[in-house]
């Protein structure tokens, strides 16, 4: 016999997990639309060197795949990002910028598993490609606040920076410009692991202790006053900073339009998202009361990334929610409640010599748009296919008998309300939405 169990960082989502998780999905693409976002979907495989950029000491850890014998190289993607670039250079012809595309599928990394991360999970990304004007890395971070408020995971805060104000950092600190890509890296741990640990990584660099310490004073700025926390930033860093600041500032104008309230998104300057593409506003979100699952929507502007791929420079940025991640927390919620069923109405099949009124009311119920399904299993009594709506928390249940076919009626029971009405079978697809909301 074969061991059914799965590979570590895979899992099975059940139905009344995955209803939960689809819900979320539809609202997240409900709100891309909203925002003018348009669907594009690319293979799950991509040549290996268009994922790694022909760098072989690419750091991720990647799955490899293929077909014995052939000497293509090829991988399952790590991110939808990478295959939008590619996208865009292969039909630079085709495509229209600026290019406001969002993508919802799977992607696969090598890593070890832990809570809420798996190494297969799904991604829903948003991008607007072509546009280096900083209204569109502003709007990202108003989809940001739409797409969270909508899927009601509780208080959330969005935490915004610019790549270009870190950058400033070796001049301030005193290090080698070759160091600071690194140097990012360990940066963008410290929500994770601290400033303690952060400053030990940054030691082993190679880093002096004045340097780290400078880093700490940038990284540590708060104010909750917005434009001053700005100043203060720029007088430390000096000009270096300034174009980034500037940035920041119009982007902060523009979220005020947008209406995106002040108390959800902060300036952070310890936000670096640690992928070398990123070249100027960055942005992070976590949840306020599970702040253990880190950063659930980021992203940031990304304007070489098309450049691997053709000499064009376009700019680019977007965002990315781990729906995986999100619903490991939203699951977390005190009250959260999975939901076993997606009918809406459940037929109850008692009476062979009805069972075809059944299937018509059936038919009826679903062309007006109500879903909905009739008993299938074994249990015979009315009784019995009611404890089976009840277990499925199915709401309503309609029975027709003998009685109800000869008088051209059905009963609609609401099972939580504990009533019952009588519905004209000539009529059921119309009447029924009266009843059931």
């Amino acid at each position: 016999m074969i061991d059914p169990g799965l590979p570590k960082g895979f899992r099975d989502y059940l139905p009344e997990e995955e209803i939960t998780r689809q819900n979320m999905i539809d609202t997240i693409r409900s709100v891309f639309e909203r925002f003018g976002f348009i669907p594009l979907n690319t293979p799950a495989i991509e040549r290996k060197e268009i994922l790694t950029g022909g760098d072989d000491h690419f750091g991720m850890h990647i799955f490899t795949t293929g077909i014995d014998g052939d000497k293509e190289k090829l991988a399952l993607r790590f991110d939808l990002t990478v295959p939008l670039a590619r996208v865009v250079s292969e039909h630079q012809n085709e495509i229209q910028k600026p290019f406001k595309r969002y993508q919802i599928g799977t992607v696969w990394r090598g890593e070890s598993p832990q809570a809420g991360r798996y190494r297969e999970f799904t991604q829903c990304d948003a991008d607007i490609v072509g546009s280096a004007n900083i209204l569109a890395d502003s709007e990202i971070i108003a989809l940001m606040h739409e797409t969270l408020s909508g899927l009601d995971v509780g208080p959330f805060r969005i935490r915004v920076n610019n790549r270009k104000v870190l950058n400033a950092l070796a001049s301030y600190a005193g290090f080698s410009k070759e160091r600071l890509p690194s140097v990012l890296r360990v940066v963008d741990k410290i929500e994770k692991q601290g400033w303690k640990k952060v400053q030990g990584e940054l030691l082993k660099e190679g880093l002096l202790t004045g340097q780290t310490k400078k880093i700490q004073d940038i990284l540590e700025i708060q104010n909750s006053d917005k434009e001053k926390m700005l100043n203060e930033a720029q007088d430390l860093l000096g000009k270096e900073s300034r174009e980034g600041i500037s940035e920041l500032q119009e982007c902060m104008g523009y979220l005020e339009t947008f209406g995106v309230p002040e108390e959800s998104w902060v300036f952070d300057f310890s936000v670096a998202r640690g992928l070398g593409y990123y070249t100027g506003i960055v942005f992070e979100s976590i949840l306020i009361n599970l702040p253990e699952l880190g950063s659930v929507m980021s992203g940031g502007r990304y304007d070489n990334l098309v450049s691997r791929f053709s000499s064009q420079s376009v700019p680019a940025t977007g965002v990315s929610l781990g729906i995986d991640r999100l619903f490991a927390g939203v699951r977390s919620f005190k009250g959260y409640k999975a939901k076993k069923s997606v009918s809406r109405v459940l037929i109850l099949n008692f009476d062979p010599e009805s069972e075809k009124t059944c299937v018509e009311a059936l038919s009826a119920i679903r062309k007006a748009g109500i879903p909905s399904e009739i008993y299938l299993g074994n249990e015979k009594t009315m009784k019995g296919q009611l404890g089976y709506a009840l277990k499925r928390e199915i709401p309503f249940v309609l029975i027709i008998g003998s009685d109800e076919r000869k008088q051209g009626i059905a009963q609609l029971k609401d099972l939580s309300k504990r009533t019952q009405n009588s519905i004209p079978l000539s009529s059921l697809g119309k009447e029924i939405r009266l009843y059931i909301g």
